[in-house]
């Protein structure tokens, strides 16, 4: 293991996260990678990796899937309704963390998931400058809020899982 996945596994475990070893994921080639998940009660997944092609940084990458009742939801928008809403989201999000990459995919149609993703530099780790790192966790956990409370405020679906689960749902 080498000195920052050392570092940054360390402080997250001491912070409550669950820190997994992420598994190659075909698309990306990374030389470490971690899985990680906040600490109850709010349960949020966030990858962190070091690209192979990009020594000298931590990729922190969060994944929101959209739920099939906002799905249904907003097939029901006309084209322009859906792209005005993902806009929105982007916009938000983009206000949220001007440093963030954002993507809606496949496209802003037609809305499946939203990835957010931090980049955190080598130097920024190994200064031994922990909460930098907490600081982009807790940006990357509030962009997971901010778009579960986009996709509320618009479209106001109650889980079937019950109101327990409104705010983790997506």
């Amino acid at each position: 293991m080498g000195d920052v996945e050392k570092l940054v596994t360390n402080w997250l475990i001491e912070e409550g996260y669950e820190v997994k070893k992420l598994p190659q994921i075909p698309q990306v080639k990374f030389t470490w990678g971690l899985d990680v998940f906040t600490p109850p009660p709010l349960r949020v997944n966030i990858k962190l990796f070091k690209p192979e092609d990009r020594n000298d940084r931590v990729i922190l990458l969060l994944g929101v899937g959209v739920s099939p009742e906002h799905q249904a939801a907003i097939s029901r928008l006309p084209r322009e309704g859906r792209l005005k809403f993902s806009s929105k989201l982007l916009s938000r999000l983009i206000q949220a963390c001007a440093t963030c990459s954002i993507a809606i995919q496949p496209n802003p149609i037609e809305p499946q998931g939203i990835s957010v993703a931090l980049t955190v530099f080598d130097a920024e780790i190994t200064e031994d400058f922990k909460p930098r790192l907490m600081e982009k966790m807790t940006v990357m956990i509030n962009a997971f809020l901010l778009i579960v409370s986009t996709f509320n405020e618009e479209f106001p679906v109650i889980p079937k899982g019950g109101e327990g689960s409104i705010t983790t749902r997506m």
